[in-house]
């Protein structure tokens, strides 16, 4: 598995809050409902952009790189 920094793909930036962990979105689309996987979400501190990411996701904090 590959890491890759996270980087906002709106403005680019590489900080962001966590706004929730183990969200489930459901909603309609073609007269068929749906409901998604655990996701976590996470929005971006400068411009406010929402991220979305499912359970392989891994996030860490500067305190805990090497």
């Amino acid at each position: 598995m590959t890491h890759k920094a996270l980087a906002c793909p709106v403005c680019q930036n590489n900080k962001a809050d966590l706004v929730g962990k183990n969200v489930k979105l459901s909603g309609h689309f073609e007269n068929k409902e749906f409901l998604t996987t655990e996701l976590t979400v996470l929005r971006c501190v400068k411009c406010g952009y929402y991220m979305f990411f499912d359970k392989t996701a891994e996030f860490t904090t500067e305190d805990e790189l090497f």
